[in-house]
């Protein structure tokens, strides 16, 4: 009967042990923007593969280095020497910690230079980072 209430925290313990160690390891994607906020992406698979569904936290940082907190951010892209977009539709579906949003979705179908935009509204400020990379 006690196995199963230790085996339940022991395996929370280890999630958020994890949880920590990823949130401290160098970004997979940094962009600046035009006036200083910073935008590092974390991908839950690293390096970045072809054809793997995953996600991205995504954290915002302003000028200052705080976290940007209750910003709606929408994210597009492509391959522009293909002259097409993303293969799917990326959504972020919450702020997981103060200024981390948790981006779904992402998918990348083949090797090649992509492009992605991340537009940051947070109040009356709007954001746009750029983000260009090989696969």
């Amino acid at each position: 009967m006690n196995r199963i209430p230790f085996a339940l925290l022991t395996l929370f313990l280890l999630l958020s042990l994890v949880s920590a160690v990823r949130s401290n390891e160098a970004p997979d994607i940094t962009v600046k923007t035009a006036n200083g906020w910073i935008i590092h992406v974390h991908s839950d698979i690293s390096p970045l593969r072809i054809n793997e569904m995953h996600s991205w936290q995504i954290k915002v940082l302003d000028s200052k280095s705080e976290p940007v907190t209750n910003a709606s951010i929408s994210v597009e892209g492509g391959m522009p020497d293909h002259d097409h977009g993303l293969p799917t539709r990326p959504r972020v579906t919450s702020e997981i910690t103060p200024g981390t949003y948790l981006l779904q979705g992402v998918r990348f179908h083949m090797p090649g230079k992509w492009e992605y935009k991340f537009v940051i509204t947070a109040g009356i400020r709007q954001e746009i980072g750029l983000a260009d990379f090989e696969l």
